[in-house]
Formats: structure tokens, C-alpha cells, sequence
């Protein structure tokens, strides 16, 4: 696994946690609508225990953000103390920003006063970097 393909799953874990997320939050919002309803109605028997099941379908729910909310903490914790490791702190910020921060190329580049072409030449020597003070971890992945 190249450097890029391994700091690149914290990004593509990043965005299945909003995803995720957003799920939750759709759920959460279909349920409220769903209990606002039925007590509109006044109706009692099967439609309390069907909120139930979508209250125990939410929690359920809620303990998967929770899992990709570790995973995706795992992996920051671990790819940062790999960044931190890089003797060029340029280079670490980039990755850092990158990677872990998950910010848009246009973003560094104004943070760190590069243009858009020093960005990526940094960002090209931060790779190498990294992957050659990482090499045994890499090819384990």
C-alpha cells in the first residue's frame, strides 16, 4: 500500500461517518414525524409499539455512528503520531490538514500562503516522506 492509499482511508472513513450520521439524523427526524402524528391521532394500541421498534431501531443506529466513530478515531490517532514522526513540519501540516482535517486542496494552499502547485510539490515530498519512514508498516496493510 502506498502512503497515499493508507492516509487516504481516514478520508474515505471521514465521509461514511457523515454519512452515517446523516442517515441517523434522517431517522431521527421520519420518527419524531411519525410520533407527532400518531398523537395527533389519538390512536392507541399497534402504533405505540411500532414506535417503540423504530426507538430500538434508532439506538441500533446510533451504535453503528458510534462504531464508525471509533474507527475513524483509531486511524486518526494512529496516521498522526506516523505524521508527527516527519522531520519537515511543512510537511507534516500538510498531511495533517489533508488527511486528517480533511480539508479541500484550495483550503491549504490559502492556510499555508502556497499557491496551488507548491501545495502539491509539498505534498508530494510529505508522501515520499512518509512513506519511506513507514515502509514496513505499508506493506503489512
Amino acid at each position: 500500500m502506498t502512503a497515499k492509499e493508507y492516509l487516504n482511508r481516514i478520508r474515505r472513513q471521514n465521509f461514511i461517518l457523515k454519512q452515517t450520521e446523516h442517515e441517523l439524523t434522517e431517522i431521527r427526524s421520519d420518527i419524531l414525524t411519525i410520533r407527532s402524528s400518531s398523537m395527533a391521532e389519538h390512536v392507541s394500541g399497534s402504533k405505540n409499539s411500532d414506535i417503540a421498534d423504530k426507538y430500538i431501531r434508532l439506538e441500533q443506529y446510533m451504535d453503528k455512528v458510534n462504531h464508525e466513530w471509533d474507527i475513524l478515531i483509531n486511524m486518526r490517532m494512529e496516521a498522526k503520531a506516523m505524521i508527527k514522526a516527519l522531520p519537515d513540519p511543512q510537511q507534516q501540516a500538510v498531511l495533517y490538514a489533508r488527511y486528517i482535517n480533511c480539508k479541500r486542496w484550495e483550503d491549504i494552499a490559502s492556510d499555508m500562503g502556497y499557491s496551488w502547485q507548491g501545495v502539491f510539490k509539498l505534498h508530494g515530498r510529505a508522501l515520499q516522506s512518509f512513506e519511506h519512514m513507514n515502509k514496513m508498516l505499508l506493506c503489512k496493510e
